[in-house]
């Protein structure tokens, strides 16, 4: 016969109070059978899951940044420095250099001054010549009498006078042609023809440089001729058989020859003086010369 299944309620009484193993270990069908505690590790001991030691952590990334931010300044630092350094020393300079800069500044002021004021010299020294040598043209023309209008030179005599730019003219009037139409109106036609009561007065002349520099027959004398009515008439560009343009330039000894055309009213003709005068000379008094 078969036995009827057995339950715990069949069996004696053990240690549990409720006949059952414990689920903790306890009890009868365990390890330590006896009831005993079996000492199995428990979920979540040691012993099932052993425990990882613990993770050493370095110093991180801070002292890295610290450090190259230090490094970094001293840098800044000392180019900062050099750059102050030699800024200073090339604009400032030592108290000796500065110093010598100083009176180099002052030596050229210096020599500039002392060149504008002998430059100024110098000029003035030049201008004080050319006066004198108008005043002395001058002087010789009234120390032999002749010159000036109540004591006028002759037609052939020679007289000196300032051609304005440090040179002289020695300066000749020759004999005058008192009825010139023909002649000037033959060499151009272009000329201005006179009127009925006019003619045309031709006056040679002869004119010798002296100087360093030089001069242009055109450029060289004026002359006029002043009535005794006190009408002055001068030479209005007029072409003449020897024409001023046609001389060459004169140098120091050089002479050269050209007439001049006047138109002069025909009752005021050989009543008159010429007056001459260097061209660039404005302040020097004519010399005065009769026919």
């Amino acid at each position: 016969m078969s036995q009827p299944p057995q339950n715990g309620w069949d069996h004696p009484q053990s240690g549990d109070p409720y006949g059952q193993s414990s689920p903790n270990g306890y009890g009868p069908g365990q390890p330590g059978g006896d009831g005993s505690p079996s000492f199995a590790p428990a979920f979540g001991s040691s012993e099932q899951f052993p425990q990882q030691p613990p993770v050493k952590k370095g110093p991180g990334k801070w002292p890295f940044i610290v450090g190259g931010c230090c490094v970094l300044l001293v840098l800044l630092i000392i180019v900062a420095g050099a750059g102050i350094y030699f800024f200073t020393r090339d604009s400032g300079g030592t108290e000796e250099q500065r110093t010598t800069g100083s009176s180099t500044s002052e030596e050229a002021t210096t020599e500039e001054e002392a060149t504008t004021e002998e430059e100024a010299t110098t000029e003035e020294e030049a201008t004080t010549e050319e006066e004198t040598a108008t005043e002395e043209a001058s002087a010789d023309a009234a120390a032999d009498g002749k010159g000036a209008k109540d004591s006028p030179y002759a037609t052939g005599e020679i007289f000196t006078i300032d051609d304005g730019d440090g040179g002289t003219l020695d300066v000749t009037l020759g004999e005058v042609d008192w009825d010139a139409t023909s002649t000037v109106m033959d060499t151009n036609q272009f000329n201005t023809e006179p009127a009925d009561d006019e003619t045309y007065v031709l006056v040679p002349l002869e004119v010798t440089y002296h100087g360093d520099s030089e001069a242009e027959a055109y450029m060289s004398v004026t002359v006029e001729y002043v009535s005794n009515s006190g009408e002055s008439f001068t030479d209005q560009g007029t072409v003449t058989p020897h024409n001023s343009i046609d001389v060459d330039t004169l140098t120091d000894g050089d002479t050269g020859k050209w007439d001049m055309g006047l138109i002069v009213p025909k009752d005021q003709i050989d009543d008159g003086m010429f007056s001459v005068q260097a061209l660039l000379d404005f302040e020097a008094e004519p010399v005065w010369v009769a026919p």
